[in-house]
């Protein structure tokens, strides 16, 4: 048995994504935020910044990282729109290939004097202890530390978790109550149909739903727009993609992205229009989308990344998410400002100044004055 690993820079080639799209169909996790076609889409956003590292075990690909040049540090590919950033391993790995693929991405790392951030770690993973020994061992600067938390319910059955989310009466009520009005639907595609009018109609009930708020959507901008349609065509070519929404007579007035990982469904983003708020969509949604899931199946309702707390009048446990900092002992600034990341983080006053006020300002500076160092500064 051949074990290699190997790093390689810019736009993988054809034989490389077929062999990644085997890869990620045999992997532990099969996550959707790594799923093949969203990553070749990424890629081409960003080919000159990208470097792949690589486990082959008998010439067959068996692990893969996907990074991407982000001022002065390397981060997750996947973090241009993700939730949870797996490592992708084929579920065949023993743990000697898997200690030999983090021993030489740490390695790597070293010898290149790269500064790493590994946002979103899954703390469940099956391969965590793995990577957190080689981390520990590997001679370099090292933080983890917990960061962010994906509220879940989990039952022992499909059945099992449409009964828990039954028990909380108002989602049926709400649901009951938006279906007795006339002209009133709930949809789900699982399908491309009216893929970019469905994207269309989310983006403009998202523009209306944040609008004179101190956070006006994202998708003012035509190229976010296109971003998110991209991103579910994507998706859709995957087949991990389920929309749902609510039709009126009017339009489709609140939707939910689901996304499907072995067991779960993943409530990646929703929005509805304001005008239906006291109807309260999203909660009506929620008891359709349990109902929908018995037949699929799915005994996980995964909210993802967020503790928003609408997602705990269902959610009843949390997965923890960490933030890995790697880097050379000499690499000062870097460390630096893991310090002050983690300072933050620690204290809740600070961390909201931080999320609040600093933030934005970073990213408004940034953009006025064409300044990437002052955004890496504070949005690390």
């Amino acid at each position: 048995m051949a074990i290699e690993c190997n790093v390689a820079h810019g736009m993988p080639d054809n034989t490389f994504w077929e062999n990644f799209n085997k890869l990620w169909k045999n992997s532990a996790d099969r996550s959707p935020f790594k799923s093949p076609h969203i990553l070749r889409y990424f890629a081409g956003l960003v080919p000159g910044r990208l470097t792949v590292v690589q486990l082959r075990v008998d010439q067959e690909l068996r692990g893969a990282i996907l990074l991407k040049e982000d001022g002065r540090t390397l981060t997750f590919l996947s973090d241009l729109k993700t939730d949870v950033n797996f490592f992708v391993l084929d579920r065949r790995c023993t743990a000697v290939e898997e200690k030999q693929f983090f021993d030489f991405f740490f390695s790597t790392i070293k010898q290149n004097r790269w500064s790493v951030v590994l946002n979103n770690q899954p703390s469940w993973a099956h391969y965590m202890p793995a990577l957190l020994e080689a981390g520990r061992t590997s001679g370099l600067f090292w933080a983890n530390f917990p960061y962010s938390v994906c509220p879940v319910l989990e039952a022992e059955s499909p059945q099992a978790l449409f009964e828990r989310v039954q028990k909380g009466h108002k989602f049926k009520y709400y649901a009951n109550r938006l279906a007795k009005m006339s002209g009133v639907a709930f949809e789900v595609f699982e399908d491309d149909t009216d893929l970019e009018i469905w994207t269309e109609a989310y983006c403009s009930a998202h523009i209306k739903r944040w609008k004179g708020t101190s956070t006006p959507s994202d998708f003012l901008d035509a190229t976010r727009r296109t971003f998110l349609f991209n991103c579910l065509k994507a998706w859709n070519q995957d087949g991990v993609l389920v929309r749902f929404s609510i039709h009126a007579p009017e339009g489709r007035v609140a939707f939910v992205i689901g996304l499907l990982e072995a067991r779960s469904l993943v409530f990646h983003a929703t929005t509805f229009d304001p005008a239906y708020g006291k109807y309260s969509p999203g909660k009506a949604l929620i008891h359709f989308i349990a109902s929908w899931m018995v037949g699929k199946n799915l005994s996980i309702l995964d909210f993802g990344d967020g503790n928003e707390p609408y997602k705990y009048e269902v959610a009843d446990r949390e997965h923890v998410l960490s933030r890995i900092f790697v880097s050379g002992k000499n690499q000062l600034r870097f460390i630096a400002k893991t310090r002050f990341i983690r300072y933050v983080k620690d204290h809740p006053k600070m961390y909201h100044l931080y999320q609040n006020k600093l933030k934005p300002w970073a990213s408004r500076a940034a953009a006025a004055f064409h300044v990437p160092e002052i955004l890496e500064m504070f949005v690390l």
